[in-house]
């Protein structure tokens, strides 16, 4: 129901110190619930006679209403249906003149007496009394279960008051945070699948923090200044930044973009990094030790701090770095700072800002295992689970099981391209008079498991298989013994590989005439080995690309490689990779040995080369074949393959093989070429 706002009345004062508002009896409402105002805002409340809400001073500016004139709705909210909140800051300054120090412990207490079960909003300002000191009180951040704008203040709620008036001390402020519970759950601020970071972020750059400053100074170790996040992108990077700041009772956070800081007039760049760093200098020249902590965000880092001396003729990021350093660890250093770096290629990073008293503690965010990514997709499913809208038969084990090497951000895409499906099932057309379609939607929505089924198959993970790279190698496959032996060979050292922990890398040499298969055996190996990532590095792919250039795609495709839990990287036609001329003979020799390294290399995860060579005496002589631990030869068709052919596909019969035979075997390709007929035998 909708009702014109009015004020509270002069005598009856105290109503306006009370977080409620008051409301005329209407149908549906009872004064054991909460009313939503304006279908946004929830609110405790009480009934009042006459026909108009009445709204404190501090109500009607927060909800941008005059008296008189503006009208508010009024509708029912279930207590238990409202989400709880788990996480309250709140920013605290006095009404009185005079200056008043509280205790903190003893405040939060009164607080949570008052207001228990009652709701509180984004952005909220309301007034509290202490006896006759008045508060005035603005929510900075709210976190609920369930992610909304609002929610109800219950026992176990963690409350952070701070104090915005210099006239209001709070005393004995505690300094702990969520991170020291070591049963806190992230996925109630959004965040799944990275405990373990934030645990090991915790014990590196805030338990000394969580102490007295005394305790601290009488260890003598400075407190850490910096961090590094890297990894892929989509893993969370900016993400845990962003939660960082709520997680810790610490000031909210300065974000920037890496790029914003760069100017185009002489000294300004330098001087943004200047401008982040002054209000923690200020605090720290006025307090010291008990000034609170100040937190810098930098995302795509990388793109400000690059290595000095490569950054062109002006030298300007030579001087952010310089002045970032200066800031960080220069002769006047602060403690009361916290820089975070966020960046996808931290071997692009300076290395100054990488040692210890700067960014000290480099954290990977790797793409989530599948605990993580169940974690990930109830996150994202959870709204949709309370309203009814899943389900009971979706699996989210299963489809995290399904879902390897999807990053944090794909899996979104998923559940969003899974939600398209439901919807479109619920929307159809019907004419109208005029000839004009009219789409009505049926809002009784459900998302079934295959729903998420059909999504994996439209979104694909960067980190994953490309579907397109290999169509060209998708052939019709004959069962020869010589092809199912390499298979089964093949396999056998990729179960091994996946089962061991004494090694993790392995690779495998085909080697054999052109055309017998090689390149179509490595593909049908790697692809029947499960592995979430596969690429395939092949001549075509570096066409026109300059001997250094060619060195970087190949080292970024083992790179992308090392990302992912378990890998293949297919080398096909390595005499091509290398540019090998017999005449000469002559190759690339930059090529060469960034094969060698990277064929050899031991990787924290586990990576599968497969190499394929019709010059087997050549890769020999360059140093190659001995690097791969193991080799397979393809050889020729056998008159005993031929006549396996011939059940296969019967074309085969009108070629006289066994003449041939004689003279000089063929290779597959050639036998195919011989065909009269297409061939169109099943697979």
């Amino acid at each position: 129901m909708r009702y014109v706002v009015n004020k509270i009345r002069v005598e009856e004062a105290e109503k306006g110190r009370i977080n409620k508002i008051y409301v005329p009896k209407g149908p549906g409402l009872d004064e054991e619930e909460l009313v939503l105002v304006d279908n946004k805002y929830a609110f405790k409340f009480e009934f009042t006679i006459g026909s108009n809400v009445l709204l404190s001073k501090i109500q009607r500016e927060f909800l941008n209403k005059n008296i008189g004139r503006d009208e508010v709705d009024i509708n029912n909210l279930n207590v238990v249906e409202c989400d709880q909140i788990s996480l309250l800051k709140i920013d605290v300054e006095i009404i009185n003149l005079e200056k008043v120090e509280i205790d903190a412990k003893e405040l939060i207490e009164k607080f949570k007496d008052a207001h228990v079960l009652y709701p509180f909003n984004a952005d909220q300002k309301f007034y509290f009394y202490v006896g006759e000191i008045g508060l005035k009180m603005t929510v900075r951040e709210i976190f609920t279960v369930m992610d909304n704008k609002y929610g109800i203040l219950l026992r176990n709620t963690e409350v952070f008051l701070s104090s915005v008036s210099e006239r209001l001390v709070i005393a004995n402020n505690s300094k702990e945070n969520m991170l020291l519970d070591p049963n806190f759950n992230f996925e109630s601020l959004g965040i799944g699948g990275l405990k373990q970071e934030f645990g090991k972020m915790f014990r590196r750059a805030f338990v000394q923090r969580a102490f007295d400053s005394e305790v601290i100074k009488n260890f003598g170790i400075p407190h850490v200044k910096g961090i590094i996040l890297y990894g892929p992108p989509g893993t969370g990077k900016t993400l845990i930044a962003r939660k960082l700041g709520s997680l810790l009772n610490a000031r909210p956070p300065k974000i920037v973009n890496g790029p914003e800081i760069l100017n185009k007039y002489v000294g300004q760049s330098e001087e943004n990094i200047r401008n982040l760093f002054k209000d923690a200098e200020d605090e720290w020249r006025a307090k010291k030790a008990d000034s609170n902590l100040h937190m810098i965000i930098f995302d795509e880092i990388d793109a400000i701090c690059r290595r000095r001396g490569n950054s062109g003729n002006t030298g300007v990021g030579d001087q952010v770095v310089n002045q970032l350093l200066s800031k960080m660890d220069g002769v006047e250093a602060i403690e009361n700072i916290l820089v975070i770096g966020m960046t996808n290629r931290l071997d692009l990073i300076d290395e100054a800002l990488l040692r210890p008293g700067r960014f000290e503690i480099h954290l990977e965010i790797s793409l989530p295992d599948e605990e993580s990514r169940a974690e990930i997709f109830r996150i994202h499913t959870k709204t949709m689970e309370s309203h009814k809208y899943l389900d009971e038969g979706i699996d989210i084990g299963k489809i995290a099981k399904l879902s390897k090497n999807y990053t944090g951000a794909e899996i979104t895409a998923v559940v969003k391209s899974a939600v398209s499906f439901a919807l479109e099932r619920k929307v159809h057309g019907e004419k109208e008079e005029g000839g004009e379609m009219n789409v009505i939607a049926d809002k009784n929505i459900k998302v079934f498991m295959n729903d998420f089924i059909q999504a994996l198959d439209e979104v694909k993970p960067a980190f994953g298989i490309n579907e397109s790279s290999f169509q060209r190698y998708e052939k019709t496959f004959y069962e020869t013994p010589m092809f199912t032996q390499g298979i089964e060979y093949g396999r056998g050292l990729l179960q091994k590989l996946s089962k061991t922990n004494l090694y993790n890398t392995s690779s495998l040499l085909f080697y054999g005439e052109s055309g017998v298969g090689k390149t179509t055996l490595a593909v049908k190996v790697s692809r029947l080995s499960m592995y979430p990532f596969i690429k395939i590095i092949s001549p075509r792919d570096i066409i026109g690309l300059s001997e250094h250039e060619k060195v970087n795609y190949i080292k970024d495709r083992f790179m992308d490689a090392y990302k992912s839990e378990e890998a293949i990287v297919i080398l096909d036609d390595i005499e091509s990779l290398i540019d090998f001329v017999n005449i000469g003979p002559r190759f690339s020799n930059a090529v060469l040995q960034a094969l060698k390294i990277f064929i050899k290399e031991e990787s924290k995860k586990k990576v599968f080369v497969i190499g394929t060579t019709s010059s087997v005496e050549v890769m020999k002589e360059c140093g190659i074949y001995e690097c791969f631990q193991t080799s397979y030869e393809v050889e020729k068709i056998t008159i005993a393959d031929y006549e396996i052919l011939c059940e296969q596909n019967p074309s085969f019969t009108d070629i006289c093989y066994n003449e041939m035979a004689h003279k000089d075997a063929l290779s597959i390709k050639q036998l195919l070429l011989l065909l009269n007929e297409p061939d169109v035998s099943p697979e």
